[in-house]
């Protein structure tokens, strides 16, 4: 009998708990995520998306699209974290 495989992370996420810290992409393990602003009106939607957009830019993400209402920003991850082990070429300890 064979276990079901886990569910895949998250792809949607808070631009508060981004700001907040209360959510790191940094290992992240998939390519692409989206970030929704709830509340608010107009300037503070916008203002929260931008800068939560902007704090992922600094950490590899790259915006791929903004929703018509700036609700929703699309990112995409410029690089993929390393997996864990040696760095590349140093021998893996054998």
């Amino acid at each position: 009998m064979t276990m079901p495989a886990p569910p895949p992370p998250p792809r949607g996420f808070k631009a508060t708990d981004i700001l907040s810290g209360q959510v790191r992409l940094h290992g992240y393990p998939l390519t692409f995520v989206c970030i929704e602003s709830f509340g608010g009106l107009g300037t503070s939607v916008l203002q929260t998306s931008f800068a939560a957009a902007e704090l992922l830019e600094a950490q590899g993400w790259r915006v791929v699209n903004f929703s018509d209402d700036a609700r929703r920003v699309f990112l995409r991850r410029e690089y993929r974290p390393a997996p864990p082990g040696p760095p590349p070429g140093q021998p893996s300890g054998r």
